[in-house]
Formats: C-alpha cells, structure tokens, sequence
C-alpha cells in the first residue's frame, strides 16, 4: 500500500511543506518541497502578539500549503507551528482561525519537542557520536547535547534571528556598540546553561541561518558539490565569514554570494549566536544538517508505525536499501554482488592494504552498482554514478559519496567520463588508487554473477606465493567463469600480481 504524508512546519521566520512519498516496497522519497519567508514573529517581541499583517501572511501561505496537498492527493499531514505560536497570548485564536480557512490542524509543539524532533532529525541523517545540536529559528533556539548518539540534554531558549534583529536593530549595517550589545546579550543568555562550556565538541546546525552559512562559506571556497547537507567548516573558516558579514549593509548583503536575499536583514544576529556557541563550547567545527524538524516528524512517524524506534541503527545502510528499493533494482543480485565483493577484500587485504572505511564504499557502491538501469541499460554503470552522487545517502562524507559513485560508476572497467567531472576537485591520488582497486573487486564480483542466478554460492580469496587466489564455490557457472577471464589482464594491472582462479 501506498501512502502520501505532508508534513507542514510553521516556524518564525518561514513556513516549509514537505510530500514524503512511502511505495509500496517500504521506500520512500520527497516528492515535493516548497517554503515562504512568513515572518510570523515580526513586531511581536514586545507584547508576544501576533500582529494582524504576520498572521495573513502566514494564513495566505497555508492555504497554498493546503491547495498543494490536494493537488498531490496527499492521504495524511502532519503540522506543527514552533515558538512564535506557542509565546503568542493569541497564538491559539491563530490556530483556530488556520484551521477555519485551510483546514489544516496546527499542532503547537514545545521547545523541548521540538528540540527532540531535530534530533531525530539529525541523528538519522548524519553520522555523529558527540555534538551539540543547534535549531536557530526566528524566535527561539533549541539546543542538544548528544553523547554516544543519545540526546543527554535538551533546552530551548527565547530568541532567534527575527527576535534579535528586532531587539538590536541589526537588519541593516551595524555599529560596533550594537555587535558588541548583541554578543554580550547571546553571551549572557548561553552562560545560563551551564552543560553548554567548553565541550570541545562538533557543533551540528539546523535551521536557515546554518544552510546560509554552508552556502556563503562554499562560494568563498569556489567549493564544487551543490550540496549543503553534511557540509563542514572550521573554526577559522566560519570566524573569518562572521567578520566579512558584521562590516556590510543590507544593501551589501543582498548581493554577498551565497546569502539568500530574503535573509539578508537577519543574518548578522543568527550568525552572532553562531558565534557565541563556537566561543563557549570551544567548538571543533560547525556541521551543517539539511535535515531538522520536518524530516524528525517524517522518522518519528515512518519508524514508530514500522515497529522501530525513532532512530536507525546504522543510517549508511538504510539509506542505500532505501535507494536499492526506490530504483526498483534485482535485491537478491545486488546482495549477492556485495557478499562476493566483501568476501574478496577480506580475503586480499595484505594485497590492497585497504582500511575498514573503504570496505563500507564498497559495500555500498555494490548494492547500488545496476541502479543506473532505471534510466537506460545502454552505459548504465555510468547513470549508477550519477544516481550515486546525487542520492540521499547518509553517513557519508561529500568526498566518500563521490568516491563511492566513481566505484559503482567504473563495474564494468574504468572510463574517462569520471575525469571530466567534478570529482576532481575532491580525490587525489591515493584515492583515484582507492577507487581502482575497489572498482575492480567489484567488477569481479559482478562477473560471477552474470547470469543473476547465484550459481557462485560463494568464493574464497587469498594469497599464496604472491599470487591472488578466488576459489570459487558453485556449479554450471560456466558464463561467470568466462566472464570473470576477461578480469584477469585488469587485475594484473591493478594489483601488480597474478590471478589464478580454482
């Protein structure tokens, strides 16, 4: 059975509706996207009122939200409203009248819910041990410490990036009595939370002003991958964007690379608390997440209705059988592909001398290896590579999501088309030497599974007198034993040794 869920997340300063579409199989994929820069909590931080214009324009954008969800036949929603509704002495009448004129149910969350829901968020999407989570809204804060992937501690405190560009006047250039006004208030407020010195940690970003500084520092760097999710800077880094921003205008910032211009009037105060918890934390580098309060609903409802908990156990592996299922490909081939692969790098590590890191790329880029059939058979290691690239995949760094598509990408022997790509600009040559080597225990996996019927039940690899030795397992293979003949001039090549196969 089929199912489409909106997921609606009315924040502060912007208002995001999310499609998540679950097949049939168990996959699921975002079918649909949108998000308007409601500014809910404007000129409501002296009387905690939402005021009438606000309000309207957070109606007018829920009932496009609404009209959206019909269009895509949308079975369920689930939204929720965060801290400009829950600190409003009218957010329930606003509920109320959102209700009345779209039809749509707010739930308004707690800081600490939400601060929960972007955990969940986080945690399922990248691979992280030790960190401490920040959600940067408009009007509030939610801060978490993770240890050991478990959230320790959790609070939300009272101001964003909208509340403090009111409360300090910073939209436009500032001078440095109100940078220095500004910090001291963030200063004091974080001092407040004692669990919060000097951790030492990572720190994980949510939120707007996070994405933003993901997509200002990778302008900065002519960085090549269009992808914010997993993005990372250091200390200097994020420091040396901070002093760029605090010196310009509005005017200035309208056009600063990689700063989207409907948040130009309030980054000066969200990078400030950015700053303030790089200072108190003393922390290690900043970690973007794309992923926060929208994708934690979608996983905590995905995972409780699939007898899970709301966390994934090893985020890399349920990624790539998402995708495997999504792309419709042969299960029981690629599996197959993955366990003779694995069992070869086991049995030839003296030869590769390969770390335990890449034997998870290779893992990965084997399940995924034929995905590139979906769109043509006709070079489709190729559109695999693409595929690869491209994919939600979590738990990899940008550079080992590249690598891993280089390796699905050269199965059938290496190609040039790679050279030509961004790729690049992330490997040098050790890794080009990586993704030979795994490109070609791949494609000998795949050789011995020719005909997708599992007629090699099983291999043995090892070394003796310097030789490779694949002991094969398995009856009337006689197409995988031609096919695998015609690795044994590569394999030579690469390993600088002989392949002699029983």
């Amino acid at each position: 059975m089929t199912e489409r869920i909106a997921i609606i997340d009315l924040g502060s300063n912007s208002a995001r509706l999310i499609v998540m579409h679950i097949y049939a199989n168990g996959a699921y994929n975002l079918v649909y996207h949108q998000k308007d820069p409601v500014r809910l909590s404007e000129g409501m931080s002296s009387e905690h009122l939402l005021q009438p214009g606000a309000m309207e324009r957070a109606i007018a954008t829920m009932q496009v939200f609404a009209h959206m969800c019909n269009l895509f036949n949308v079975d369920r929603v689930l939204a929720v409203a965060t801290a400009a509704v829950r600190n409003a002495r009218n957010g329930g009448d606003f509920v109320r009248e959102v209700e009345k004129r779209t039809g749509i149910t707010l739930e308004v969350i707690s800081g600490d819910t939400e601060a929960l829901l972007g955990y969940i968020g986080v945690i399922n999407t990248i691979a992280v041990n030790d960190a401490v989570l920040f959600d940067l809204g408009g009007g509030s804060t939610e801060l978490t410490l993770v240890r050991n992937s478990k959230p320790e501690k959790m609070i939300s405190l009272p101001f964003g990036a909208v509340y403090l560009t009111e409360k300090f006047q910073t939209a436009d250039r500032v001078t440095e009595g109100q940078l220095a006004d500004l910090r001291k208030f963030v200063s004091e407020q974080l001092a407040q939370v004692p669990w919060l010195k000097k951790l030492a940690l990572p720190i994980v970003g949510i939120g707007g002003t996070a994405r933003n500084i993901a997509k200002m520092d990778q302008k900065r760097k002519n960085y090549p991958f269009n992808k914010v999710h997993n993005y990372r800077l250091g200390r200097l880094s994020f420091d040396e964007l901070w002093r760029a921003l605090m010196v310009t205008s509005l005017g200035q910032r309208r056009k600063f690379p990689g700063l989207s211009t409907e948040r130009a009037d309030i980054i000066v105060a969200g990078s400030t608390i950015v700053k303030g918890l790089f200072d108190v934390t003393l922390g290690t580098h900043l970690i973007i997440s794309g992923c926060g309060v929208r994708e934690g609903l979608f996983w905590r409802d995905y995972l409780s209705r699939n007898g899970g908990s709301q966390t994934i156990d090893d985020i890399l592996m349920h990624s790539t059988d998402n995708m495997l299922r999504f792309y419709k490909g042969d299960i029981n081939h690629c599996h197959q592909v993955a366990r003779l692969a694995l069992s070869m790098f086991d049995g030839w590590q003296e030869l590769h001398n390969l770390d335990d890191r890449s034997r998870k790329l290779l893992h990965v880029a084997s399940l995924l290896h034929d995905i590139g059939i979906t769109i043509n058979y006709y070079d489709h290691p190729r559109h695999s590579a693409y595929l690869v690239e491209n994919a939600r995949l979590f738990g990899l760094t940008h550079r080992e999501q590249m690598l891993t598509a280089v390796i699905a990408g050269w199965h059938n022997g290496p190609t040039k088309f790679v050279r030509n790509r961004i790729y690049g600009e992330f490997f040098d040559e050790i890794d080009w030497q990586t993704a030979k080597k795994l490109s070609l225990i791949l494609a000998i996996a795949e050789s011995l599974d020719t005909t997708q019927m599992q007629l090699i039940k099983s291999v043995g690899a090892s070394l003796e007198d310097g030789n490779a030795i694949l002991d094969l397992q398995g009856t009337q293979a006689s197409v995988e034993r031609q096919s695998l003949e015609r690795m044994v001039r590569w394999f030579r090549k690469e390993m600088n040794t002989e392949l002699i196969v029983k």
